[in-house]
């Protein structure tokens, strides 16, 4: 009778010991909730790395499904499966993975997928099955979500006088993952095999899975005391709940609509009307990444001194004077082409970046599943983009995909214009029209210090306290912080 009972437990001490080795973090990278944990510049950049590399998986399949389609004998539209099925996966993981993020430790959760991320690519490398591929590259979709873990990372942990800067950095390297993999996928497949992409691929996410293991913080789970069913009903009842969420995803939807849609259509532009080589079009990309350079640049210096209202009405009017000229100009000169794709981006990104500022603090405690919230409207944006500018494009050519983006980022710009930046309801501009930003930017935490000390005491013995929910102003420590919250609630006990 001990025997059987103690057997299951035995068993279960097992699994978790053989969790903690597989989860073992290095000393110097523990939690330590007294040290100052703002994010670096060498952290932020790794993970803007990270972001390229993980989320180019979804798109080297992309220029090369004719090569597939020979390689695999099977028809183009069959080919064509692949990146649907790598999407369909990607939009998976955004609904139920991503908002997992809240409820456990980030660390190895982050590595855990890119542990199985490259080990299922590595299965799509090999195999010589296109059903097995299919599957293996639905999996690769739902799994490579790491990018969306880290933009919540470097909102919270970067300090105030760098925030803009710092999610522009991660934000260029998810653009840059995007271009790249369609430049180096074209490329190495014009003159070698299509095997040897998807090696590198994989070479490239055992070098970011080993950087990361050495360098990437423990950071506390933000949010212990919520269930998993509740963190992902919240994904449903946040865009009803929160105004500027909903606000600034419906933007996002409306502006990457036109970013996919551009990039479709140009490729049968390019090829159909100016006779380009496939290896041309695939260096055209480059015209795309440029301005992914200067991203940063445009954040210092454009974005962080405004209100995000600010940035993002002067980002639309960019963007529309560059649409409007690659549109008439592009119907007889690749220079249209050329001046949309980079001041387009320029503007595309300025966009995503203030969008990204302004939905920092929506709710401090649930940022995986404010950035589902945000990433399920950008990703609908793409699909919606792509198949209505491939069907205007197939009915009126040039000047009517143009003519779909232009109204795309009007749309954008009176979905901003019909809420000011100082607007606590739906609709309207009550708070002024004021689009600086202002000196002291103070977020309200919903929770006290002593309901962290609370938490801290029901953990394990690794110590994981809640995450500090609250966003550092300027040169603010957290134990100054800290001492802050302190001083308040001596002050509120002398009062009673």
């Amino acid at each position: 009778m001990m025997s059987s009972e103690t057997a299951p437990k035995e068993h279960r001490q097992e699994f978790v010991r053989a969790l903690e080795r597989f989860t073992w973090t290095p000393p110097r990278v523990k939690w330590n909730p007294d040290a100052n944990h703002d994010l670096t510049w060498t952290m932020n950049i790794l993970f803007g790395l990270s972001a390229a590399f993980s989320v180019a998986n979804l798109y080297y399949s992309h220029p090369i499904l004719n090569i597939l389609a020979d390689e695999f004998d099977v028809s183009d539209q069959r080919s064509s499966l692949v990146p649907t099925l790598t999407q369909a996966g990607y939009a998976v993981g955004l609904l139920l993975i991503v908002p997992v993020g809240d409820i456990v430790r980030r660390r190895p959760m982050i590595l855990s997928l890119i542990f199985m991320t490259a080990f299922v690519w590595l299965g799509c490398t090999l195999t010589q099955s296109f059903s097995a591929f299919l599957g293996l590259s639905f999996v690769v979709g739902l799994l490579t979500v790491t990018p969306q873990l880290m933009f919540p990372l470097a909102v919270q942990y970067a300090p105030q006088r760098h925030r803009s800067t710092m999610i522009a950095i991660v934000m260029s390297g998810l653009v840059f993952g995007v271009l790249v993999a369609r430049l180096l996928s074209g490329i190495v497949t014009q003159f070698t095999s299509w095997r040897n992409v998807y090696w590198i691929s994989f070479g490239l996410q055992v070098l970011i899975w080993i950087l990361l293991f050495f360098t990437m913080p423990d950071y506390p789970i933000l949010n212990p005391g919520i269930s998993y069913p509740r963190i992902i009903l919240k994904i449903f009842t946040l865009p009803f709940l929160k105004p500027e969420l909903t606000q600034n995803a419906l933007i996002a939807f409306l502006t990457m609509g036109m970013f996919t849609s551009f990039w479709t259509t140009s490729t049968f532009q390019l090829a159909d009307v100016f006779h380009l080589s496939t290896l041309a079009i695939g260096l055209f990309a480059l015209i795309g990444i440029s301005p992914v350079f200067l991203n940063p640049v445009i954040s210092r210096f454009i974005i962080a001194p405004l209100h995000p209202h600010g940035s993002l009405i002067i980002a639309h009017l960019i963007t529309i004077a560059a649409i409007c000229i690659g549109t008439f100009v592009g119907t007889f000169s690749i220079a249209g082409l050329v001046i949309w794709a980079f001041f387009g981006d320029l503007g595309m990104n300025a966009i995503i970046v203030s969008n990204r500022v302004a939905i920092a603090h929506v709710d401090p405690k649930a940022q995986n599943a404010v950035n589902s919230v945000y990433m399920v409207h950008t990703f609908c944006g793409q699909l919606f983009g792509t198949a209505v500018g491939n069907a205007l494009y197939a009915k009126g050519g040039w000047t009517y995909s143009g003519a779909f983006n232009i109204a795309q980022l009007i749309a954008g710009l009176l979905v901003l214009m019909m809420r000011g930046p100082h607007e606590k309801h739906w609709l309207g501009w009550r708070g002024g029209w004021d689009l600086r930003k202002p000196k002291e930017e103070k977020v309200q935490t919903t929770i006290s210090q002593a309901d962290v000390e609370a938490n801290a005491e029901r953990t394990s013995t690794d110590a994981i306290t809640e995450a500090p929910t609250e966003i550092l102003n300027e040169d603010e420590s957290p134990r100054e912080k800290v001492g802050c919250h302190e001083e308040k609630g001596r002050g509120l006990e002398s009062n009673e």
